[in-house]
């Protein structure tokens, strides 16, 4: 697949995300917005119905059992009695939302709703017939409820909560609120269509942002791809300043996998071909010593001892060879770090004297690791010896230890002549050396053993300035 393909199969996915995502919150803000709506209306109904049993005495619905004269009121004279006495109070009560709000009295007696606010709608104040109102008024106590279509919006699905009217323990009527939910559900909905074009708008932003960071992002990737192969990833500075530390985490580790790969060829080489090249110069050198000791050749002494030599320099170069040998066994077992520095001073001090250098410890307090105990000595070994050899004029090798939060650190840091960036990427490569004598295989099998106890490798140094190794431990080492 292209770089290309790649971005363009981002970018569709990103908006397909980010489409879903805005049409979720949209249909999730339209619930909420609908259900608070609801609530809050809830909350005032049964406010407002409260209020009104404050307002409005009980007294006043008796008006309907007054007689005239003596005389029994007509229907329409008892109703005109309440009404005229109640609706100016339903009149002069606020509500905030009275588009979507009805509130009044009902008369139990007359069976009728007697009073209407927030406005007068004379068509639900006479001759509606009591089944219209379902069981909305049939209740001793106050109530929540809902109706499908009520006849209160004319048919329109409706929230309502009503409140008995008591005198002397009988109820005489109820104090009611309604809301009309199918408003409300408009409402919201005419919301959401405002907002649509605020929202289609914030899409097409973001698909153009989208859009151009992945152009932006493609670019940057390629200019780094090219300057990794060419060698220069760790250089390498993107014009997205966000961007450097995930490319120079990349360039790292590929960096390291590369060297990995190097060292896992070479190790499966020297798996292959070390054994089959010692064997046969241990019989040479057995031959070497058997003629060097036979009278004929005493005038040939010196040559036999220094072939001789040769070959024992040549065995210890396979030797470093087959370290690097990814099936070699190793041995874990929980060590102390300190106890294995310390075994092997004695063996660095006779070169640090040589060389007019002082070895160093600056050992802190650490846990046990899983250690194979030859490796790290080996190691150990490497890396002092390397900076021993950097200060030809003696200087100071320091080895420290100490403990890090979940890790343990151990550190090698010399005063030599330092190593300069072009060959810090370098160090570690099988036959890499700056050395005139030097075989290039040291530094390589001290990165293996640091590969196969898990732990990391970093190497500072500034030309001048002197070399320092930090190599990291986990607590939970393991055989790689």
């Amino acid at each position: 697949m292209t770089l290309s393909n790649l971005t363009t199969r981002l970018n569709v996915k990103a908006i397909c995300i980010i489409s879903v995502f805005m049409l979720f919150f949209t249909i999730y803000n339209q619930w909420t917005t609908y259900r608070d709506r609801s609530a809050m209306h809830a909350q005032n109904m049964e406010a407002l119905t409260a209020y009104l049993a404050g307002a409005v005495p009980a007294d006043m619905l008796l008006e309907i059992r007054l007689r005239k004269n003596g005389e029994e009121k007509s229907p329409a004279e008892r109703f005109l009695a309440v009404h005229n006495k109640i609706q100016p109070i339903m009149e002069n009560i606020f509500v905030s939302s009275p588009t979507t709000m009805k509130f009044g009295v009902y008369s139990r007696e007359l069976r009728q709703i007697v009073a209407l606010g927030p406005e007068v709608d004379k068509s639900l104040l006479w001759n509606i017939p009591p089944a219209f109102f379902d069981d909305m008024f049939e209740t001793d106590t106050a109530k929540m409820g809902e109706q499908q279509h009520s006849v209160l919006w004319y048919g329109s699905h409706i929230t309502y909560y009503v409140r008995p009217i008591k005198h002397d323990n009988e109820i005489i009527g109820y104090f009611f609120a309604c809301t009309n939910l199918d408003k409300v559900k408009d409402d919201v909905f005419l919301a959401l269509q405002k907002n649509a074009f605020g929202n289609v708008a914030a899409l097409l932003i973001t698909i153009m942002l989208f859009q151009d960071i992945f152009i932006r992002l493609k670019k940057e990737l390629t200019l780094f791809a090219e300057a990794t192969v060419e060698g220069r990833g760790r250089d390498f500075e993107s014009k997205i300043p966000e961007l450097n530390p995930i490319l120079q985490y990349l360039s790292q580790q590929t960096e390291q996998m590369a060297r990995l790969d190097r060292l896992n060829i070479i190790g499966e080489m020297a798996a292959s071909i070390g054994h089959e090249v010692r064997n046969p110069m241990t019989t040479v050198r057995g031959f070497l010593q058997y003629l060097g000791k036979k009278p004929a050749f005493d005038d040939y002494k010196s040559q036999f001892e220094l072939m001789i030599d040769e070959l024992d320099r040549a065995n210890s170069i396979i030797t470093d060879f087959l370290s690097l040998a990814k099936n070699k066994t190793m041995n874990f077992k929980d060590s102390d770090l300190n106890t294995i520095i310390r075994d092997v001073i004695p063996m660095l001090e006779a070169d640090a004297l040589r060389f007019k250098c002082e070895i160093k410890l600056a050992l802190g307090k650490i846990p046990l690791l899983s250690l194979d105990i030859n490796s790290l000595r080996q190691l150990i070994l490497n890396i002092v010896r390397n900076g021993i050899e950097a200060m030809p004029e003696g200087g100071k090798v320091e080895i420290s230890t100490y403990s890090r939060g979940s890790q343990v650190v151990l550190s090698f840091a010399d005063e030599g002549s330092g190593i300069s960036n072009e060959l810090l990427d370098r160090l570690g490569t099988p036959f890499f050396t700056t050395k005139e004598n030097g075989v290039g295989l040291g530094l390589a099998v001290c990165y293996r053993i640091v590969q196969r106890h898990g732990a990391t490798i970093a190497v500072e140094s500034q030309p001048g300035q002197g070399t320092r190794f930090t190599i990291t431990f986990s607590r939970e080492t393991e055989e790689q």
